[in-house]
Parts: structure tokens; sequence; C-alpha cells
């Protein structure tokens, strides 16, 4: 299908596709969910109830495709949940605030039809939607789009209106023209003799419950539904061209068309005109809406928009000079939170009520910024080109007489207003006009100012420190330059002077005594603005803001509170609010709840703020003095760099909609799914992006977010404003993904949304593959181990038959040899000994040689006998160390054993039998000891041998004598074994020998 710039937004007789959007009203009049059909009775005379308090402006957003908005908008609508739907020549999308959402059309479809010429919002959340292009109707549930057939030979749907039964009624157009109802049967055809359904279309059903028609070039009809047949009744008023009815909150009915708009007679009500068809923008045909507050908008299809207020006939043109994103506007839609959105060719408009407008005529001139002060309840502000006042409630008016170029401007608490200019200061308000004051040289900037209770004025000129008004002239203030120079001025309730200086330090000046607070030193830094409260000063920094009094100081750390960051200016309301002005936008708190949040910062506070998404939020200006102020009606000027924002004390009545808090999507390598239960990755997906939004048609900029996926986060995870957050590293298993955000005022909300997604295992990821896995390591592993024991005991084996083999050729050695030998010495000893000529004596010496010569024979023999005999694994290490205490020598041995006994491997009984005998034998040779005391312990970790004699002990180096290598060999023996030996004398004299062998190395099972 081809479109042509006409074909966007045609004639309606013409039959092209229609924009049509009060479906969104017709749907909340018919309230129920999945509702049956209904009878309604006849209206019960009652009087409406009053529409809230207006907004006293309009804040307007807007949607291009820079902000991937479909172009040439041609339906709009909003479902039970709060979703605004937006048909275009692209298709169906759906925006939750923040991003536009394809809808795919049904399957089947054809690809020619997809612009999506009407749509309405059924009470049981389904949404009807017409195509232009023989596209038929189509009914989105459970999550996708429905065919719901083409009725007769319908060209193009051109408009949708939902019955108080929840089913649709339509107009067709372009070709046949016709009107149809739905029901369970079908599309059934409206027809009726009174009017040419050719020319009628439904436009509105009322609160009422009659289903208002408008004739092209005819009159409106009016059928109230019920049972009978289909009679709509003629209402006497002429319809020229394409008109638009509405019904305001008031239940009053109006008609906006080239006559103009009036209000239709019904119901008693007699017809009327508000405002003249001259008095409006010319137009192809009206759609139009009353908001909540009882404004009629309507578009015209090619001058953009135009907003009225019936009660008074005031009009307001709103189009691309006002920023509309095209005049080519059609579609139009109110919804619950009393925003308005218009669509266009090139994207969508939104128009929210708010507090804020901005001050005519106000802008910044010469690049000097703007100043303000009050006083008395009146509002004083300049340019560098005049100065003016603003009294409660009034429009600004400029002063007379009043320097030419104004630097600063500071009011003081005797009705005097203060102007700055280069050369002198002048009073041009107040009981003191005109009253000047020279200034010491020439100056060509002024920090700030302030008066003191008696009206004296004092100032911080650049370059000139801090001066004060004695009499008629300015006096130099001593300060410590080592300070810096004075920024911003201010005298609280008590009188006293508190300063910025340099943009570092708090200073408060009583009476004489300083006191300073370092902002670098008390996590404040740059602090910048000073407003005065009755018991405290609040004072505003890059970091947040600050509250100084009597006590000290207080912080709130824009760590915690991102949106007092940078913290310009703030000034409290006699209705208990307070507005700040910073980096963020134009923030409103409650004044109780911003002084309670000081006793605990880090809770949230509960705020409201007008941020960038409004366009008239400017920056604030960075300079010094006061940039917010309020006049005695409580009204409050704020300075910006684009000029001065007013902000009423007027609060939205409409009850806040519940936001709705959703995961969007999960991708993964390269991929998106659509969230869903059970969702489940790839095998070998490592890392993942998760993105979710919050519906908030209003501020979906100010939501903040906080995440956490169980398994990987502890706990919440803060996320700022960014609605997608990646995650990765990821091993295959099951995760929970969970989501919280703020409600519009700060606060954290329990309720939240959460997405349970798998990610598949690859076969070697899998518990079943580890324990197969494990397995067969253990099965090597076990196999390896019986291995390396094959080879160690045949390793062993061969050792030991080594050592055996070993031990027989000693045996023989010494039999053969050292034995023999000896034995063959005893011979010829005895044979000696035989002879007669030795005396007594002698004999009886050579006697004793000969028995200790047999002895040693004897152990040597059986020590022969030992080494052809097989060695046990494992001794009894007491009765291996028995002989020395049994052999008759002097001193005696004692041996004493302790712990559990257990037997001793071989090699280490040997070596510790070894030692023992060394030291046996040196405490007898060389101690001179009564008793010799062997002391054997079986600990558990550890065997302990120790040997000590109750001798002379070593009178010198322990290191044994010039050829002698017992101690030596004892060191020796010990470190063979690991073990750990100490040599010393006792601590009551002798000799102590103790060696200590680790268990593990001495004890065998």
């Amino acid at each position: 299908m081809t479109h042509t710039q006409g074909k966007l937004f045609p004639l309606w007789r013409g039959g092209a596709v229609v924009l049509f959007a009060l479906c969104g009203l017709a749907g909340l009049a018919a309230s129920g969910a999945g509702a049956p059909p209904v009878t309604v009775q006849p209206h019960a005379a009652q009087q409406p109830a009053p529409p809230p308090a207006p907004p006293p402006a309009w804040q307007h957003r807007s949607w291009t495709a820079r902000d991937h908005a479909p172009r040439f908008v041609q339906s709009l609508a909003q479902d039970r949940d709060g979703f605004l739907w937006v048909g275009s020549v692209e298709g169906l999308f759906r925006f939750d605030g923040t991003t536009f959402e394809a809808v795919p059309p049904p399957p089947g479809h054809p690809r020619a039809a997809t612009a999506v010429s009407a749509l309405a919002a059924a009470p049981d959340g389904s949404i009807w939607l017409g195509y232009a292009g023989r596209g038929g109707v189509a009914v989105y549930r459970d999550g996708r789009l429905h065919d719901a057939g083409r009725p007769g030979d319908a060209a193009e749907i051109t408009s949708i209106t939902i019955g108080p039964d929840g089913e649709p009624w339509i107009a067709v157009g372009d070709g046949e023209h016709a009107v149809y109802r739905h029901t369970a049967a079908g599309w059934q055809a409206m027809i009726a003799p009174t009017f040419d359904t050719n020319e009628a279309e439904p436009q509105l059903l009322s609160r009422q419950g009659d289903m208002w028609f408008v004739t092209w070039g005819g009159q409106p009809f009016r059928w109230p539904i019920g049972p009978g047949p289909f009679r709509p009744m003629a209402v006497p008023l002429t319809v020229s061209g394409g008109g638009a009815m509405m019904q305001t909150p008031d239940d009053a009915l109006y008609l906006i068309d080239s006559h103009g708009l009036r209000r239709v007679p019904d119901r008693g009500a007699a017809a009327r005109l508000v405002v003249p068809g001259t008095a409006l923008p010319s137009a192809n045909f009206y759609r139009a809406v009353a908001d909540p507050f009882g404004r009629i908008w309507a578009t015209t299809a090619i001058s953009g928009l135009v907003a009225i207020w019936p009660r008074s006939g005031a009009v307001e043109r709103i189009g691309e000079e006002q920023g509309l994103t095209s005049d080519r506007a059609s579609p139009i839609l109110a919804d619950r939170d009393g925003n308005v959105w218009v669509g266009t060719e090139r994207g969508l408009d939104r128009f929210s009520p708010s507090p804020l407008r901005v001050l005519p005529n106000m802008a910044p001139r010469g690049g000097s910024g703007l100043l303000a002060t009050a006083q008395g309840g009146r509002v004083y502000l300049a340019n560098d080109a005049a100065v003016y006042q603003i009294d409660p409630g009034q429009a600004p008016r400029a002063l007379a007489q009043v320097p030419p170029w104004v630097m600063g401007l500071c009011a003081g608490a005797n009705g005097d207003v203060w102007a700055i200019s280069p050369d002198h200061a002048q009073v041009v308000a107040g009981p003191h006009r005109g009253q000047t004051l020279p200034l010491p040289r020439h100056v060509l900037e002024v920090k700030d100012c302030a008066a003191d209770a008696s009206g004296a004025l004092w100032l911080s000129p650049s370059g000139l420190g801090l001066l004060h008004q004695v009499g008629a002239r300015l006096e130099p203030v001593a300060l410590d330059p080592r300070l810096g120079q004075p920024q911003s001025l201010a005298f609280d309730r008590q009188g006293r002077l508190v300063m910025i200086l340099d943009r570092r330090t708090i200073a408060r000046l009583d009476h004489g005594a300083l006191s300073t607070w370092d902002g670098s030193k008390i996590g404040f830094e740059r602090p910048g603005t000073l407003s005065v409260r009755a018991d405290d000063v609040l004072i505003g920094g890059t970091t947040g803001l600050l509250r100084l009094d009597d006590k000290g100081v207080q912080i709130l750390d824009a760590r915690d509170h991102p949106w007092l960051f940078d913290t310009r200016g703030v000034v409290s309301t006699a209705a208990g609010q307070t507005w700040l002005i910073g980096y963020h936008g134009l923030s409103r708190v409650s004044t109780a709840a911003l002084t309670q949040a000081f006793a605990n910062p880090m809770r949230p506070i509960p705020h409201v703020t007008f941020d960038d998404d409004d366009r008239r939020i400017a920056l604030p200006q960075s300079g010094s003095g006061e940039q917010i102020v309020r006049d005695g009606q409580d009204r409050v000027f704020a300075l910006t760099r684009q000029g001065v924002l007013e902000a009423l004390p007027w609060a939205n009545p409409l009850p806040e909609t519940r936001f709705s808090l959703f995961v969007r999507a999960l991708g993964a390598n390269g991929h998106e799914w659509p969230a869903r239960p059970g969702l489940a990755l790839p095998v070998g997906t490592t890392q993942v992006t998760i993105r979710y939004g919050v519906l908030d048609l209003a501020t979906p900029a100010q939501r903040r977010f906080r995440v956490r996926l169980g398994g990987l986060d502890d706990g919440w995870v803060a996320n700022g404003t960014a609605q997608d957050i990646s995650y990765a590293n990821l091993a295959p298993g099951t995760y929970r993904f969970d989501v919280q955000t703020t409600d519009r005022e700060g606060a954290w909300q329990p309720q939240g949304a959460a997405l349970i997604f798998t990610i598949r295992a690859a076969f070697w990821q899998t518990t079943w593959f580890r324990l197969a896995v494990a397995a067969l390591v253990l099965f090597v592993a076990q196999a390896l181990y019986r291995q390396r024991t094959r080879v160690l005991i045949a390793r062993a084996k061969a050792k030991r038959e080594g050592q055996i083999a070993e031990r027989e050729r000693i045996a023989r050695e010494l039999h053969d040899t050292l034995l023999q030998g000896v034995q063959g010495l005893i011979l010829r000893f005895q044979a000696v000994a035989a002879r007669g000529a030795l005396d007594r004596t002698t004999r009886a010496e050579l006697d004793a040689a000969l028995e200790r010569g047999d002895d040693v024979v004897a152990a040597a023999r059986d020590r022969v006998i030992d080494l052809r005999s097989p060695a046990p694994d494992a001794v009894d290490l007491a009765r291996a160390l028995a002989p020395l205490c049994s052999d008759g020598h002097v001193p005696p041995v004692i041996l004493r054993c302790s712990g559990k006994p257990r037997t001793v491997a071989i090699a280490v009984a040997e070596e510790c039998v070894a030692i023992a005998h060394e030291a046996v034998a040196n405490a007898r040779r060389h101690a001179q000891a009564q008793t010799i005391t062997i002391a054997l312990h079986h600990g558990r970790r550890m065997l302990t041998l120790r040997i000590s004699d109750d001798g002379v002990g070593f009178t010198g180096a322990m290191q044994g004598a010039a050829g002698h290598f017992g101690l030596v060999g004892m060191r020796e023996r010990a470190a063979t074994l690991g073990a750990r030996i100490e040599i010393r004398n006792g601590a009551t004299g002798g000799v102590v020998v103790q060696l200590q062998v680790p268990g593990r190395r001495a004890y065998r099972a």
C-alpha cells in the first residue's frame, strides 16, 4: 500500500485512515474485566463531582525517530494495565514510558497492510485494532495478536469504540462506509432508518450509557444502548465537516467542528456556543478529548493542537512553533495520570500537568546571569538591564531609578533591598529607597551581599575581601587571607554572619568570633549556596546538602541521595514544602521529612523531581547568591541559565497509577529471548544481558533500579537508572534474577519482578560426567598406586635381599677374620697366663681381661648370628634398651617408660639404642655420676628418648675432644632419622641427651 502525504491524515469522509483515540476514555467508562452484556438503565439525575483544581502549566515532552519512536502515528489507546499502545504505518507498538516495543501482526496477515488506523482498549485488558489496506481487525490477547476477521468489504477501519459489554463498534471507510458491532456470532452490520450509516461514525460512549455517532455534514445521533431495535435519535445540531465529540468530568458533552466548540444539547442541557470557529485554527477534521481537569484538547490534522477551557473560553494553540513534533497531528488520548498524548507524522508528544511555568521576559541578558532576593513577601529579580519587583500573586514589574548594571541583589530585615553596581550600592526598594553607598574603587564582580538586622550592608567584591557598612562608607572586615575570598553571605535568625569561603570552607562570624568547617575534612565538597531557616542554615554543595545549627553540622550525602547532587539553592514555604534546585533539576520535598532526614541520613527521602524530561528545566546558574526564593503566596522562583521558573503551590490531585515492573528480555550469544518462565539458554553460554523496565508514562526517567542475581550477588546491587545489566563468567545452572525500583518519590518498593533462567550444561559440565571423570581419576589413581606399590615392594625386596647378602658377607668376614683373630689372641693370652712366672695381682688382672675378651667374643658371635638371622620390621624399644640396665657396670642405669607402649621400626630402634649406648658410655667414662637414667616416652606424635646423669656435666664446648667422635656420631644418627637431638647440661647438674623422633617415622602399626 502506497501512502501519500494526503493519505496519512486524510479527510474523514473520504474514508482514508482516520485516527481516533477516545477509546481510552470509553474503555474506562465501561469498567470491570470481562463484564457480560448489560442493559443500561435511564440516567438518574445527579450532580457530578467538580473537576480537580487545574494545573498551572503543562510540561511538554516528545519522542521522535531519534528516540526510536514510530513515525506517522495514526492511533492511540491505553490498556487496563496502563501501557500506551501506538498504531502507526509501521505497525503496532507498546510503550511503557521508555521503550517502544514492536508487536508483530497475526499469522497470515497481509504484508502490505501494516498501518494500524484505529485502536481501542477493552475492559478485559484486550486491545482491538483496525488496519488500513484491507487488513481487517485484530485483537491482542495472551501476549499476541489474533485475527478477528474483516467486516464486510472493509478496506480501512477508521475508528473503534468499546461498548458497555466490552465489545467493539467500528466504522469502516475507503470504499464501503458502514458501522459494525462485534458479537459472539461475529460482525453485525448496524443499519437504522434514522440515519445514513455510510456517513456515521461511533465516537463516544458517554458515562450515561449512550453511544454517540457523528455524521459528516449532518447531525449528532444518540442511541441509549439497551433492548430493542437499533434506532439512534438525532440531536438538533448541525455538524460541519469532520467534527468530534467529547465529555468533560462534569458530564457535559461538547462538539468541536468548523463552527467552533459547542455544548451539545442533551437531557435538558441547551446548545451553547463556547468558542467560535474563527478562534480555532483551520482543520481537515478534529479528534478531541477532555482531560481530568476539564480542559478540552483537539487535534486538527493540519494545524497542530488546540486546548480550550470551556468555562472561560480560553484558547491555546500549540504547533510546531511551540515545540509540537508536527502540525500534522490527529490521534489524541488522555491517560489516567492526566497526561495528554498526541500522535503526529513525526512522532509522539506528551503534555503533563505541572506546577511549573516559565516566567516571561526574564531571560538573562549579556551573559551575566540572573539575581534574586525576597523581602516582606515580595520577590525581586534582576538581570544586567533592570530590577523587577513581584508582589504576592502578581506579575513582575520593572522598578524605576535603578543602577544600569546590577551585579548583586540582597534584602535586609529593615525592608531595604540593595542593588550593587560597579561603583556604588543603592537601595532600590524599601523605606530608604534611593540611598547610595560608594564602593572603595571600581568593582568588576560582586560575589554576594547581605544585610544585617540593622540594615547595614555586607558584601564581598572580588579582590576586596569582606566589606561592611559603617555609616556612609564601606570598611573592610579582618579575615585570615588563608581562608580565601567570601563567596556567599547570609545572616541567620540569631544575627550571625554565615559565609562560604572559596567554595571550600564554611564560616560563621558571631560577634567577632569566627568558627570554621573545612569541607574536605567533614566530607562536604564545594559548598556553594546558603538558605536561612528558623533554627538552622541549609548549605548546598556538589556532594549534597549540609545543615548548620548550634550543635554543628549534619550532612545528606549525594551518594545516598543522588537528586541532591550539586544543590545550588534551597527555599522552604509556609505550607511545609521545601524546594531545591540543582544539577538534576527542581525538587520538592516535605520540610518535615527533610529535617528528619538529617537524623537518619541514609534513609530515602520522599521527594518529587522535575528534571530535564521537561525541556523548560535548564541547568542552574553557577554563581553565588540566592538561586531560589518565594513570595508571600508560596510561589517559588528558581533561577536557571535560560530564565526563571515559577513553581506554584499545586500538586496533582489524581491518584498515582500503580507502577508495573517487569523483565523485558534476556540476551546471550547475539540472540535475545522474551522473558518467560522456564527460559533455557544454549550450551556454552557464559555471558547474558537482561533488559527490564517499569511502566511509568509520567516520570520514567526518575526511576532508579537495583538488581540481584541469585548465586552471584550477596545482596542488592544499585544500577542507577539503567534498564539493563550484563553478567559474565556464568557457569551452567539455574539462576534467579530480581529487580526492584523506586516510586516517584524515591522510596524503594518491595514488590519487584523476577526471571528464572537456566544455562544448559555441555555433557562435560554435567554432574554425571563429573562423577564419571572422578570415578575414572580414582580408578587411574588406584591403578597407579597399585603399580607404584608393586614397584616399591619389589625395590624394597631387592634392597632387603641386598641387605641380607651384605649382612651375611659381613658375618662371614667377622667370623673368618675378626673373631678368629680375637680368639687367637685370647688363646695366646691364656697360654701366657698359664705360665707360673706371673704374680698373683698380674694373674688376676689378666684373668679379668680374658673374661672380658670372652664376653666380647660371645657378643660378636651373637652379632654374627643376628646378621645371619632375618631382622623383624619392628621391635619393643624398651626391651632393646634393657641390656644397658643389667650389664653389671657402674654406675647403674635405670630405665623408665611412659605413654602407651608401641613397637618401633627396627631401623629407628637400632639408632636409638646406639645413641643410648654412646650416651651411657660417655657418662660412665667422664661424668663421675652416681646414677644414669634412661626415660622413654611413647607420645602420639613424638617418640622421646632422654638419657641423663647426676655427674659433673660439661665444663667447656659440647663438641667432643679431638679424635673422639661420640657426640658427632649421635648427631649424625639423629639426622639420619629426621629427628631432633639436644645435648646440654641439666638444670641440677649432669648431662642431658634428649632425642625426639617424629611418630610417623618411629612407629609401626
